[in-house]
């Protein structure tokens, strides 16, 4: 039995949120649909800060409710806030994390991520001969590259055979 429901929302705290929504909002072409800034220690303590501020944005792709893309800039942590290590861009490592979206304009975001991201997977195209209960038979695109804050991002798109 399952007792929770489908994804709510993907979290990423990010450096610079200019940065992530260039990418997020105007290259992948997800939707802000909340925009707010929260100051003190109710909203630190959560993240087990003292205080804080954060810049918070939250993203939506085809009026979805579910699958959300939060970003949260944390400003003036105290105490200060660790950054994350990406051990080798190009390739995963235990434990990463991978935000996955499909859309059947991988050429064209691929030309915008191009020369400014890092990838993992430049697009490789593959063929699924046969249906399976979770991917049909076709034609796939996929890339996977890194956000500016190391996050693994995969973009998949799928024609029928």
């Amino acid at each position: 039995m399952n007792l929770t429901s489908p994804l709510k929302r993907m979290t990423i705290f990010n450096r610079d949120m200019e940065a992530s929504l260039a990418l997020y909002r105007d290259i992948l072409g997800f939707t802000v649909i909340e925009d707010k800034t929260i100051t003190g220690p109710a909203m630190a303590n959560m993240i087990g800060l003292d205080d804080c501020t954060m810049h918070i944005c939250h993203l939506q792709a085809a009026e979805s409710e579910d699958g959300l893309i939060g970003l949260y800039c944390v400003q003036d942590p105290k105490p200060g806030l660790p950054s994350v290590t990406v051990p080798d861009k190009s390739t995963v490592a235990y434990g990463a994390t991978s935000l996955v979206v499909s859309s059947d304009h991988g050429k064209k975001i691929y030309a915008k991520l191009k020369g400014n991201y890092d990838f993992v997977r430049e697009p490789m195209e593959y063929v699924k001969q046969e249906d399976s209960e979770y991917m049909k038979a076709g034609r796939y695109m996929e890339m996977i590259f890194r956000d500016p804050d190391g996050v693994m991002v995969s973009v998949i798109g799928y024609e029928p055979l």
